[in-house]
């Protein structure tokens, strides 16, 4: 691919960071009061310095634009005689188009609000992988039991206390595991039967263990939804740089049509022009070859011209708030009367693309593959999770105990390790327990439907990432097509305009030599200069539409970042170089 003068053009560079807690920890703040008036004041400001344009009363006779004093002309009209402010009247600004790009990257709100969801989507990643951070607990317990039927005693009852505390993790394996120490004082002084009313003190610390075996078993099935999420905020971390790519695509797009209408405003005026002197020459002729007829012929060209001149100059300044929109600067704001107009000519030399270059460029850098391809790994992920399901459940459970009491707490905690040897006898406190759990559904039909859901959602998966490689080739060869398209469009629409200017330039030169100014004539004479102003018009339009098509072509190919050197800074998302993308 040859780019010839295009990429030397590109030279400014605009880093993006895809919204400040998409990539870093940092520590969150409280934000400030929503303050909608505050956020108002700019475009509030920028209002207020337009001023309402006078109306003229709509008229109800015939006007001339020529006065007449003695039947001889004594003024001659302007171009600006009732077509409204002209161009560059009012505060204007003039930018480049890699300008205009750097202030859309900064200041878009489209691209602003995009670069949230990659945020709120790693808060997610974070949340699934806390699921495995270990839970501290603790717990007390007063229970006070009085019973003197069971004992037939009077007064017999027990006050218990009780506290216990510890940590609880959930393995990634799929298990649990648990340490828990419990402190129980035991008062039975108002019992018949105490130990000479003394309370006792019990110390049990306790380790226990839960693991599937079977069902929920292994690292892989337990982080299916950390894999996932992170998917899904790459996925969303790619939506972000699909705004980002389209308005900046739909800024060159309104600048290069900025570029089209402004000629066109000047394509108007000289028309209109043209059309002013045509009528001043037929005005001071005079004589016999000029009647009614032809003033009238001029007066009603320069009336339609004054009003193609009055839209071309609307559609600048429409166009001028677009792009004022889409950079949404607050030292330009939208609501302000400066106007937005070009500093950058367009490119009219030629652009050559090799189309197999440019299919491959798409088929490794558009987002949508990208996003297909996460698509098909959470399908394949859930399609494990779904297969797993289909085993039993069989559980082991393993737990052990190592107690000791006495009527001191010192002495309790030092009764639980006195009595543990090297040796197991009946004197140590430890208790082990080992269970195991078997479940199963009969049938099993859930997780058999669960599962063939799961592989059906995967093959679909996959048929839309073919699917997304057709479309991407249908946009791909559209674009290329459409920029050699344009590019021959500027060379016909040229040698039209070439071909207008000499006939214009005949009949001037009829005119010049003294031919009778008679109604056909008048009317060829302002029919060329029509086809003129048509044919220039055609022209620019043309290429404007070639540098649109440029840029259409590198958003097909997923390359307009780079082609306008938009760098996207997310050095924790190692599947940018997976994907190859942004050119890094």
């Amino acid at each position: 691919m040859k780019h010839s003068s295009k990429l030397a053009s590109a030279a400014a560079t605009a880093t993006v960071a895809a919204a400040s807690l998409i990539l870093s920890g940092c520590k969150l703040t409280e934000p400030a009061p929503f303050n909608p008036r505050g956020l108002q004041e700019t475009n509030r400001a920028g209002a207020s310095a337009t001023p309402a344009p006078a109306k003229r009363p709509l008229p109800t006779t015939l006007e001339s634009p020529f006065k007449e004093v003695n039947g001889r002309p004594t003024t001659k009209p302007g171009i600006d005689d009732n077509t409204g402010t002209p161009l560059g009247a009012e505060p204007t600004v003039r930018l480049g188009l890699q300008e205009i790009i750097q202030r859309v990257v900064a200041n878009n709100g489209d691209v602003r609000v995009a670069g949230y969801t990659p945020a709120i989507d790693q808060t997610r990643v974070i949340e699934a992988e806390a699921r495995f951070d270990p839970t501290f607990f603790s717990n007390f317990t007063l229970d006070r039991r009085a019973s003197t039927e069971v004992f037939n005693t009077a007064g017999a009852g027990a006050t218990t206390y009780a506290l216990d505390g510890g940590l609880r993790q959930n393995l990634q394996s799929g298990g649990q595991a648990e340490v828990r120490y419990r402190t129980t004082l035991v008062d039975e002084s108002n019992t018949g039967f105490a130990s000479n009313g003394n309370p006792r003190y019990v110390n049990e610390l306790t380790v226990q263990i839960q693991q599937p075996l079977l069902r929920d078993f292994g690292n892989e099935i337990n982080r299916a939804r950390i894999s996932i999420n992170r998917n899904n905020q790459k996925i969303s971390l790619l939506d972000f740089r699909r705004q980002l790519e389209e308005s900046i695509a739909e800024t060159e797009q309104r600048y290069w049509e900025l570029v089209q209408a402004e000629r066109e405003v000047r394509i108007t005026e000289r028309l209109l022009q043209r059309s002013i002197d045509t009528a001043d020459i037929i005005i001071r002729r005079g004589g016999d070859d000029v009647t009614r007829a032809q003033i009238s012929q001029a007066n009603s060209s320069i009336e339609s011209r004054r009003t193609e001149l009055i839209a071309s100059r609307t559609r600048v300044r429409d166009l001028s708030d677009q792009l004022k929109r889409l950079m949404q600067d607050p030292s330009i704001a939208t609501s302000s009367p400066t106007a937005v107009l070009p500093a950058v000519p367009p490119i009219d030399a030629p652009v050559t693309f090799e189309f197999d270059e440019v299919a491959s460029q798409a088929l490794e850098n558009r987002l949508e593959l990208g996003q297909q391809q996460f698509r098909v790994n959470n399908a394949d992920i859930a399609a494990k999770v779904a297969k797993n399901n289909l085993l039993p459940q069989l559980n082991l459970n393993l737990q052990g105990t190592l107690a000791g009491s006495d009527t001191q707490w010192i002495n309790a905690a030092g009764d639980q390790f006195s009595k543990v040897s090297g040796e197991f006898d009946d004197q140590a406190n430890i208790g082990f327990q080992v269970a195991l759990q078997f479940e199963i559904p009969i049938g099993n039909r859930a997780a058999r439907a669960i599962y063939q859901r799961a592989m059906l959602q995967r093959m679909q998966a996959i048929e839309q990432y073919r699917s997304t490689i057709e479309q991407i080739m249908l946009d791909v060869r559209t674009a290329w097509r459409q920029v050699n398209s344009t590019w021959n469009q500027i060379g016909a629409s040229r040698q039209a305009r070439f071909a207008a200017a000499d006939a214009l330039a005949a009949v001037e030169m009829r005119q010049q030599q003294g031919e009778a100014l008679t109604p056909n004539f008048v009317q060829l004479i302002l029919d060329r200069q029509e086809v003129l102003a048509q044919t220039e018009r055609q022209e620019a339009a043309a290429i404007s539409n070639y540098n649109i098509a440029i840029s259409r072509l590198e958003l097909s190919k997923g390359t307009l970042l780079r082609y306008n050197n938009v760098l996207i800074e997310e050095e924790s998302t190692p599947f940018v170089k997976t994907f190859g993308m942004y050119g890094r």
